[in-house]
């Protein structure tokens, strides 16, 4: 609060009263001045201690992307192999748990990334203090992780509900052929879902390239079982077919590889 006093003598000139209402202006101006100074350094220090306590958030964040990168891989083997052996258990139906050519193994992981930080920068008003690029940026990469995480939610769930079978009886072998048609079923879905979520690490990382290594799109591609050299040479002429439909409407091959490599779709 700025306390102005009245002057302890009256002006007896028009030159004392303007000398008298200029000193004012001028504290004023200089009372102003300060507040506005102190209050600039204070937001600039809020700001600092904000973008520290975004880089360690973000550090942690990048830990638990790497795990959850690690778990995939796992993961995706585990779906693969439990879906060889309900294969094999419907092609040789009776088959002793002991004979199957594995055993069914349903684990999951990994534990959600942070944004606690984030969204108290948000609450208090500190990102009206920053760039808005700044701002911008960091929102991308929490949308990005909160797709991580509910791709990842939903890939549990997935597995979950393919593992209930277990809930009554841990013995496929003891399946009806409904019942390993089913998990058949399920296990694909699993797979579908885990796919989805090794697309949410991929796209993260393909933005933001201080995340660690994580899924490839070779690895996705391998999870498609998509055509190999091998078994593209009798598909050649069917290919062709398809590729120029495609490019009828404006389709282009895509590249793997930086963005900036890649082909612009034709208009």
């Amino acid at each position: 609060m700025l306390d102005v006093h009245p002057p302890h003598a009256a002006a007896h000139t028009w030159r004392d009263f303007f000398i008298h209402i200029a000193t004012i202006v001028v504290g004023l101006c200089i009372a102003v001045g300060l507040e506005q100074t102190v209050e600039f350094f204070h937001h600039r220090h809020q700001v600092a201690e904000m973008r520290e306590a975004l880089r360690l958030e973000r550090e942690e964040n990048r830990a638990r992307f790497a795990q959850l990168s690690g778990f995939w891989n796992w993961e995706t083997a585990a779906l693969q192999n439990n879906l060889l052996v309900l294969q094999y258990l419907q092609q040789h139906p009776g088959t002793l748990q002991e004979r199957l050519p594995g055993t069914l193994y349903w684990g999951h992981r990994g534990a959600g990334h942070v944004r606690s930080v984030w969204d108290a920068a948000q609450s208090t008003g500190i990102t009206l203090l920053m760039p808005r690029e700044e701002v911008a940026r960091n929102a991308e990469l929490y949308r990005a992780l909160e797709r991580i995480d509910a791709a990842n939610g939903e890939a549990w769930l997935a597995f979950t509900e393919a593992a209930r079978y277990a809930l009554v009886d841990s013995d496929p072998s003891r399946l009806s052929a409904a019942e390993v048609a089913e998990e058949i079923a399920l296990t694909r879905t699993a797979l579908t879902r885990h796919f989805l979520f090794g697309v949410a690490l991929q796209n993260l990382r393909a933005v933001f390239q201080d995340f660690p290594q994580t899924v490839t799109l070779e690895d996705l591609q391998r999870m498609r079982h998509l055509p190999d050299d091998t078994s593209k040479g009798p598909l050649a002429a069917a290919d062709a077919l398809t590729k120029e439909r495609l490019r009828a409407a404006g389709w282009v091959p895509y590249t793997i590889g930086p963005p900036e490599t890649r082909p612009a779709a034709s208009n």
